[in-house]
């Protein structure tokens, strides 16, 4: 008996030192938070590096106050001339026609792409979304000598705006046959577009071969040949056997870097959390992290700005009938946003504490910061499970990201087939 309660105590002692410490650090972090925040509902973003190459901004999906930290970002990088491009999670023709939107203020072209954007981003085909680039049109109208250049180094997940700048990029023939049935699908308004659909899926697969196997017979009617090879490329991808996201990214990014000069402009990126990871987790590298090894940019200069999401909702799910019609959506609220009981990220209480209000940001890469010997933000915690603990083993916070930013209370995304 006298054995196990002196087990009991010695068990009670440890949770209680273990406690102890806990409090002990959390405090010196949410010291130091205190130290190292502002609040973007009143200030501009405390970005105090200006000689970067590229700044990542994320979160995780379909929370509409994202939207707002981002704008609040990219105005403040515009007002101090320090942005050349807005690089989004889009395939190239859709980047060019965010573009084309910027330029013309076409909405009726804005809802298209908004649609269009959630074959990448599900949970963003959003009234959001759409509110977004009419903000960012409104951010350019007002700077008209510090103009955005969008650009989109992603995957082909739809060929609405693929076949539309294909066509665009070449002569109207008619003895180009392959040609002439995109003409056809282009004009098909309720046609779905998406790679999925093995109608739509034959029809580009088809013109692509036939391209590829007659490059001389064509090259006289195409008006851009690297930007054309370079989408056809890309759709090509979808007919191997295997597709590679994050390495199709990064070699559509060296595509643009080389055609862009990239080298000498200031960069935003807005990507979902993993792309713009600066440190592998386990084996597989991301967008960002491609860059940092195949030196490509200093990581000095790559800039990594994570959004954490707590008492917040996100859109979940599209409800569709048999027919495809839209009829609802669903959101998340807890495990959809990373701030639960059963999964959460580790520390974020600390920025709780420290929040100024419901977009704070926080400057986490001080030289005297805590987040270089510790995981926390990036370190994933869930009930009985190893969500990534050890792969992040001898690994710290800054290696991965350098500024966080916590999203409170934020309502879910709305999806644009709500729009009245």
């Amino acid at each position: 008996m006298a054995f196990k309660k002196d087990t009991m105590i010695k068990t009670k002692l440890t949770i209680l030192f273990i406690l102890f410490v806990q409090a002990i650090f959390g405090q010196k972090n949410t010291d130091y938070l205190s130290d190292n925040r502002v609040d973007l509902r009143t200030d501009s973003p405390m970005i105090t590096e200006t000689d970067f190459n590229i700044i990542g901004f994320g979160a995780l999906h379909g929370s509409a106050k994202t939207y707002d930290a981002e704008l609040s970002l990219v105005s403040s990088l515009v007002e101090k001339n320090l942005l050349d491009y807005y690089i989004i999670e889009t395939n190239y023709s859709q980047a060019y026609y965010f573009q084309e939107y910027l330029k013309t203020g076409n909405e009726k072209l804005l809802k298209e792409l908004t649609l269009s954007f959630q074959t990448i981003v599900s949970q963003e085909g959003t009234i959001e979304t759409f509110n977004h680039w009419k903000n960012i049109r409104e951010l350019n109208l007002k700077y008209p000598n510090k103009s955005i250049k969008v650009i989109g180094c992603d995957v082909v997940n739809e060929y609405r705006f693929p076949i539309k700048h294909i066509l665009h990029l070449t002569k109207d023939d008619n003895s180009w046959n392959e040609r002439e049935n995109l003409k056809k699908v282009n004009l098909q308004v309720d046609l779905d577009f998406g790679i999925w659909n093995k109608e739509i899926n034959s029809i580009v697969k088809s013109f692509v071969q036939d391209y590829l196997s007659n490059k001389e017979k064509y090259k006289e009617l195409i008006t851009d040949i690297d930007d054309f090879d370079h989408i056809i490329g890309n759709i090509n991808y979808n007919f191997k056997e295997k597709r590679e996201r994050e390495k199709i990214i990064f070699a559509n990014y060296m595509y643009l870097h080389k055609k862009l000069n990239l080298s000498d402009k200031k960069q935003f990126a807005k990507y979902g959390y993993f792309h713009i990871q600066k440190e592998r987790e386990g084996n597989y590298p991301s967008f960002f992290t491609r860059l940092i090894e195949n030196n490509v940019y200093e990581r000095n200069n790559v800039i990594t700005i994570m959004g954490y999401l707590t008492k917040s909702k996100v859109l979940w799910d599209k409800k569709y009938d048999e027919d495809g019609n839209y009829r609802s959506y669903t959101t998340k609220a807890g495990y959809g946003i990373s701030d639960y009981w059963k999964e959460y990220f580790k520390g974020i209480k600390n920025l709780k504490k420290a929040s100024l209000s419901d977009l704070t940001l926080f400057k986490l890469n001080q030289k005297n910061s805590p987040y270089s010997h510790e995981t926390d933000l990036v370190e994933i915690k869930m009930f009985l499970k190893d969500h990534n603990t050890r792969k992040l083993k001898g690994k710290n916070t800054l290696q991965f990201i350098d500024y966080a930013i916590l999203i409170r209370e934020s309502k879910e995304q709305v999806p644009i087939e709500e729009m009245k």
